[in-house]
């Protein structure tokens, strides 16, 4: 997949060195989509489910973005588990294949 514009944590584009918005490819595409993908879903699909089948839906939401950035062949596992003192919050950890670790990002209900 090609390039993709950078967001900050607060969603708002930058500017790079060169004064350009900053891009981002590759492995730092994929996961800047699934935090805005998570994000978005979370807000306005899940709030009323159960646990069990939010954590299905999240698992889903992400094997489906590894799927359009051609990421899903590097991914030896998905984790998503509620965060232990933030009840309405998820962990989702991305573990990877090669020596490059994992992926891990937080999304509330």
């Amino acid at each position: 997949m090609g390039q993709d514009i950078a967001l900050s944590s607060d969603f708002s584009v930058f500017l790079d060195h060169r004064n350009d918005l900053a891009k981002v490819e590759g492995r730092e595409a994929f996961e800047q989509s699934v935090v805005i993908m998570l994000t978005d879903y979370m807000q306005n699909v899940l709030s009323d489910y159960d646990p069990d089948t939010i954590k299905q839906k999240l698992r889903l939401q992400v094997t489906r973005v590894a799927g359009r950035h051609d990421e899903i062949e590097n991914i030896n596992r998905i984790d998503i588990y509620r965060k232990q003192d933030h009840a309405d919050t998820y962990v989702v950890e991305v573990v990877y294949l090669t020596a490059d670790g994992e992926f891990t990002t937080e999304v509330e209900t």
